[in-house]
């Protein structure tokens, strides 16, 4: 495989990115435990295999995803041989110190290559290069392999909001300190 380019985003890239397919295929969710003693509160996350594998359609749709892009402090993409084949946009401005991966979407065919951890280490480098302490990011509970690939980059689960996302899906929160 060609090496992948990674570079801030133009408008003839919109397109492109739009065409993507975001559907995701999972084996996995995750559920959350709560238990109650008193005013101890507790919770835990366990990861639960489906009885099959289901095809996730993207949890946000196309005008959440366009407007997510316009209040963008910045999107790249990712290119192999001047193909369009990833992208991750991210906001610097939701959280103090805080770079927001708000979408990370890889073309199928190339999945499990390297090309999503490429994708995050340019988000962080562009955390860091803006003196930002941390990468956050938000995943849909049912995307494992998003999941996946954060746990293999060092990220640590830090939060959860149920409906989140525009589709109505209980969102993952993990963070990885980068300054």
């Amino acid at each position: 495989m060609a090496k992948i380019q990674i570079q801030l985003a133009g408008q003839d890239d919109l397109e492109a990115m739009v065409s993507l397919d975001h559907t995701v295929s999972s084996s996995y969710s995750y559920k959350l435990n709560f238990a109650r003693d008193g005013f101890a509160w507790t919770y835990g996350l366990e990861r639960v295999r489906l009885p099959r594998s289901i095809n996730l359609p993207y949890p946000r749709d196309e005008q959440s995803l366009l407007k997510s892009w316009e209040e963008a402090s910045g999107v790249y993409v990712g290119k192999i041989l001047d193909e369009l084949v990833a992208y991750a946009t991210f906001c610097s401005e939701s959280y103090p110190r805080t770079l927001r991966v708000t979408n990370l979407v890889v073309a199928h065919d190339i999945r499990r290559k390297g090309v999503g951890t490429s994708m995050l280490t340019a988000c962080e480098v562009w955390a860091l290069n803006h003196a930002l302490k941390r990468v956050l990011l938000e995943l849909p509970a049912r995307n494992d392999p998003a999941i996946s690939l954060a746990c293999k980059n060092g990220y640590e689960l830090c939060g959860h909001l149920d409906q989140f996302f525009p589709s109505g899906e209980m969102a993952l929160f993990f963070e990885k300190h980068v300054g």
